[in-house]
């Protein structure tokens, strides 16, 4: 028989304190231009300012403002204007593969290896099979993880837009 004991009172606080604080780490605002200002030179960003949508490398950035180079040359957008920035996240697209080809080769041994032990008549061309399913089902899971989405955009800044106040019509 299993007996549990209750927890002294300042241990199930701290207990508390600790999921509070780590269900709190997702939902910190993103709404800092610390963050912003932290960026080094040359890093890729997607910024949104009224009323469009840059993409370019990061040349600098201050408390007023931010100076991207795009396509369109080095512009200075200033930090008002800004509505949301995201910095691209480097991709894993050789560890995809990488992945694939192993768990495609280690099914392919497996279904090998089954055919090895068949015996009788339908175990017509065992062999091939035995020979042919590692080398094929390496192939087709490194091209799977070749064509996997990698990388993407995370968010480091964002101004939600301003909400209307309650009551309020609209135009």
């Amino acid at each position: 028989m299993i007996i549990f004991s209750p927890m002294p009172r300042n241990q199930t606080r701290a207990a508390a304190a600790l999921v509070l604080a780590a269900c709190t780490l997702p939902a910190q605002s993103t709404a800092n231009w610390n963050a912003v200002k932290a960026l080094a030179p040359g890093a890729q960003i997607r910024m949104e300012a009224a009323p469009r949508t840059m993409t370019g490398q990061i040349r600098s950035a201050t408390d007023d403002a931010i100076v991207l180079l795009s396509g369109a040359g080095e512009e200075t957008v200033m930090r008002s204007q800004v509505t949301r920035i995201a910095v691209k996240k480097p991709g894993h697209r050789k560890r995809n593969v990488l992945i694939g080809l192993g768990v495609g080769g280690g099914v392919g041994l497996g279904i090998g290896l089954a055919a090895k032990s068949c015996s009788g008549f339908g175990c017509i061309g065992a062999g091939d099979v035995e020979a042919g399913a590692p080398p094929i089902l390496a192939a087709l899971g490194a091209i799977v993880g070749a064509v996997l989405p990698t990388g993407g955009w995370r968010d480091i800044y964002y101004l939600p837009a301003p909400r209307a106040p309650a009551g309020a019509k609209g135009p």
